[in-house]
């Protein structure tokens, strides 16, 4: 006698707080749009300029940054090294690069999420944090 499998929707996750979220970016109007939209949407956010690797994790330990949105501005070779030190000094936060539309490299180090939406981000900071590595579509 066959069953009908029952309906596999995945599970609400609950958290017990909000996730703590670093916003890395020289960029003043991508930080305060981006900082604002994403607390809209239940993030806490601490937003920050690009620093030494060692200042940032410093900033993300006091924040107690879930995961870490590093804007690949000024360069990706500055964000790839970002993201490896970041690994070194502060294992607990998660990275995830904010790169331009229609960029052709990939790095490795880290998942990437263009510019997009808002959806799209919340969407890849959850990917993130949830440890998922596959990169985001540009």
């Amino acid at each position: 006698m066959a069953s009908e499998a029952p309906d596999r929707r995945p599970a609400v996750v609950r958290r017990l707080h909000a996730l703590r979220l670093l916003l890395v970016s020289d960029d003043d109007s991508l930080r305060g749009a981006t900082s604002l939209l994403l607390e809209r949407n239940g993030y806490v956010v601490e937003t920050t300029s690009h620093a030494a690797p060692v200042r940032l994790a410093e900033l993300a330990r006091e924040h107690r940054a879930d995961v870490i949105l590093i804007d690949e501005a000024p360069s990706r070779p500055h964000a790839a090294r970002t993201v490896a030190a970041l690994d070194l000094l502060y294992p607990r936060g998660r990275p995830l690069i904010l790169c331009e539309e229609g960029g052709g490299l990939r790095l490795a180090s880290a998942p990437q999420v263009g510019r997009t939406s808002i959806a799209e981000l919340r969407a890849a900071v959850e990917r993130c944090y949830a440890g998922e590595r596959p990169h985001a579509a540009h």
